[in-house]
């Protein structure tokens, strides 16, 4: 669990987009979790890809590491490291704060 709530800085014209991305990203963390059960790593890495590249579209550099790992390590089949950065990408999640600038 994160000490300090991470906090991202979002331009204020991103604002009406923010809640569905945010959605968008705790049902893909569903989705992964359901793809580790099956042991789909070649799933898993696709999506996080995809959720690296748009996490650095609205700022959300933090996420964007976050799953950054989750890719190589779905890459490398460690079902303990997939599982380590799903709970990272789940604690992101929870505990984001967001500043609109």
């Amino acid at each position: 669990m994160q000490d300090v709530p991470p906090v991202v800085e979002v331009e204020a014209e991103l604002a009406d987009l923010i809640p569905q991305y945010l959605s968008n990203r705790r049902a893909d963390l569903h989705t992964a979790r359901e793809m580790l059960a099956e042991r789909d790593f070649r799933a898993i890495s696709r999506l996080a890809h995809r959720i690296r590249g748009s996490a650095a579209s609205y700022g959300f550099g933090q996420l964007g590491d976050i799953v950054g790992v989750l890719e190589m390590a779905a890459d490398q089949e460690d079902a303990a490291v997939v599982g380590a950065q799903l709970a990272a990408y789940a604690d992101f999640l929870r505990c984001v704060r967001i500043r609109f600038t």
